[in-house]
């Protein structure tokens, strides 16, 4: 993609986010909840939907074993919980904070009635929808035809933000969790940040990673 329509793509997605953003903004209401706190529930009704103004909500399912296995991150700008919404269906999974989160709800009766009366609404769903099938389906690729290395490097890379030449990550999952994303064991993640640690590719501390050098991290894994 060159840079003309990379930075149209870029241009459309802002406009998408921005016409959901106003939309919960001036209907919703705002909530600051605890982290660790949930905001909805496997199996409870779907009764609102939601949109992350700060912080960084996990949206996790159970297994048969009991454990959360995380399946998404909301980050700031995104809306979660609407699916459930349009089909009527329960939650099966659920959504908590992974830090102090400020979060606007929009209740189902007023969120379905702009679905249904604000085209520009509407569509902007559809299109949030659409990038995010097309995610997933980057995602199942990525865990079907990469090694574990390169999965957990990747993630590492989505995880994290761009500081003067570093990626910055600042770990709100634990290793656990990171193996349930990428389809590996916990004792494998923490084999690997160690390992990359001691060859001197990432600096790392319990709740941070600093991959030094991008392109150097990613040819030398």
């Amino acid at each position: 993609m060159d840079d003309r329509n990379k930075q149209k793509n870029e241009q459309g997605a802002d406009a998408v986010k921005d016409v959901i953003a106003s939309i919960f903004r001036e209907h919703g209401s705002l909530k600051t909840y605890r982290k660790n706190e949930f905001i909805f529930q496997e199996n409870d009704a779907p009764s609102a939907a939601h949109y992350t103004e700060t912080g960084l909500i996990k949206i996790s399912q159970s297994s048969q074993e009991g454990q959360g296995i995380t399946l998404f991150l909301r980050y700031p700008g995104e809306v979660f919980g609407n699916a459930e919404l349009l089909t009527q269906l329960p939650r099966r999974r659920y959504a908590q904070c992974l830090m102090e989160s400020q979060v606007i709800t929009l209740e189902s009766r007023l969120f379905l009635e702009l679905a249904i009366t604000d085209a520009t609404f509407a569509f902007a769903l559809a299109v949030t929808t659409a990038r995010r099938l097309l995610q997933t389906q980057n995602m199942v690729e990525t865990l079907i035809s990469r090694p574990v290395a390169w999965r957990l490097a990747w993630f590492l890379m989505q995880l994290g933000s761009e500081h003067e030449g570093t990626v910055e990550v600042q770990l709100q999952l634990s290793h656990e969790e990171i193996s349930y994303v990428i389809g590996c064991s916990r004792q494998t993640v923490t084999e690997m940040l160690n390992k990359w640690r001691e060859l001197g590719l990432i600096a790392y501390t319990k709740k941070q990673i600093v991959i030094q050098d991008p392109s150097r991290f990613f040819a030398a894994i």
